[in-house]
């Protein structure tokens, strides 16, 4: 296999000071474009994950393969590592635990209703053995990826859950609130187990990709030298703050003091009201905030206030954004600590976007050439206004291209304006 990223060695340096909250020589970023004139759309799955495994559980022969031909024509930018992850869906330490996973339409579902009186028992009777089938499943694949990929890229560890959503999956949503309310022992019981037995298979994993890899990634995909691990909780949305530092808190804290290093995965508006309980953590080093099920994406200026509590905080922040906020952000927020990552359709938007500090214009051109066809009231840039801009504003385009420049101002001036 061709060397997939000659600076990788650099990158991983980089990596290991923004986990200690260190800069280096620059900031770290991350982002991918296609080579050859492929489509991105074509490498998704490989930048996050794919549902291959999910539909066939054990086809990682195929699946890697596949993999491995195709990553040949994507970029890995600046701090993005080269990753395969073995992707079963979110949660899967429920299907170590008896239930049967479903693939539906882009997701996998776990349930098993269990009534509240069996349902100790039931996660007690769990042994991880090679008579249980997807434990054993996970450390075939995880062995036959990782020996595979003889260090070319980084296998990360499977998506496991949290431990409530685990729970959830045998008691459902409603019978977990009122267990905790009627029977909080029973809460508590499986809680223990839960987080022991995925704790145990986080080591086994992982043990097994340390043989064949330098380092430790997850589904998040920052690459680590120590180990570390993105914990979650999305049942917590569901919970007053009471009954999250009751039931949610204390296993959250023991899986950040488990690991090395730690990002907490805070998913939707509704678990806002926890990121004080969070922030209050010192073993957690920091925060992916996504904010599902709203308009504003992740990086969008009404989240400002919040990413500058999580830096007050000394937490790091790991965001995924678009090309055109990609450098606002650097700008607006302190670099230590600060983990971007964006996707290009191909290797000239990349030049316009990206911040200076790796090469790129940061934006800049076309953020003034909103402004000017704004001012005067252009929803469309001619050939002939882009060139009258761009000698006013006495800019040297270098390298860059000049007709897909103008193709992404007014790609831009378009959606503004059915925005």
């Amino acid at each position: 296999m061709d060397t997939l990223k000659e600076d990788i060695d650099e990158a991983k340096n980089r990596l290991e000071a923004w986990w200690d909250h260190e800069i280096i020589d620059r900031p770290v970023i991350s982002y991918y474009f296609p080579r050859n004139g492929s489509s991105i759309a074509g490498f998704l799955d490989i930048i996050f994950f794919g549902w291959k495994l999910a539909k066939n559980p054990d086809g990682i022969e195929e699946v890697i393969t596949d993999f491995e031909r195709r990553i040949q024509n994507l970029t890995y930018g600046s701090e993005s590592i080269p990753s395969f992850i073995p992707y079963y869906g979110a949660g899967i330490m429920a299907a170590i635990f008896g239930v049967i996973p479903k693939f539906h339409t882009q997701t996998v579902w776990f349930s098993r209703p269990t009534s509240p009186n069996d349902v100790v028992a039931l996660l007690e009777d769990v042994k991880l053995n090679a008579n249980n089938p997807w434990y054993s499943r996970l450390l075939r694949i995880t062995e036959y990826a990782a020996k595979h990929s003889q260090n070319n890229y980084q296998v990360s560890m499977t998506d496991l859950g949290g431990i409530l959503d685990i729970l959830s999956s045998f008691l459902g949503p409603k019978e977990v609130i009122l267990t905790m309310k009627r029977r909080p022992d029973i809460i508590d019981a499986c809680r223990a187990i839960i987080l022991e037995k995925t704790l145990k298979v986080y080591d086994d994993l992982q043990n097994i990709i340390n043989k064949y890899n330098d380092g430790c990634n997850a589904w998040l995909n920052v690459w680590s030298r120590k180990r570390w691990y993105p914990i979650q909780c999305d049942f917590c949305a569901m919970l007053s703050p009471t009954w999250f530092k009751r039931f949610v808190l204390p296993d959250i804290i023991a899986q950040a003091a488990h690991m090395d290093y730690s990002i907490y995965h805070l998913d939707g508006p509704n678990a806002l009201v926890h990121l004080d309980d969070l922030l209050s953590i010192p073993e957690l080093t920091g925060i992916q905030w996504v904010p599902g099920g709203v308009r504003e994406p992740m990086g969008h200026e009404k989240w400002y206030t919040l990413y500058k509590k999580i830096q007050a905080a000394g937490k790091n922040i790991v965001s995924t954004v678009t090309p055109s906020r990609l450098s606002t952000m650097y700008r607006n927020f302190d670099p230590k600590g600060l983990y971007l990552r964006t996707i290009f359709f191909n290797n000239k938007l990349a030049d316009f976007y990206l911040p200076h500090f790796v090469g790129g214009d940061g934006g800049e051109i076309i953020e003034k050439s909103m402004e000017w066809a704004e001012k005067r009231n252009l929803n469309r840039m001619s050939r002939s206004d882009f060139e009258t801009f761009i000698n006013k504003n006495k800019f040297k385009l270098e390298n860059k291209d000049p007709k897909k420049l103008l193709q992404e101002i007014n790609r831009k001036l378009k959606r503004k304006k059915e925005v």
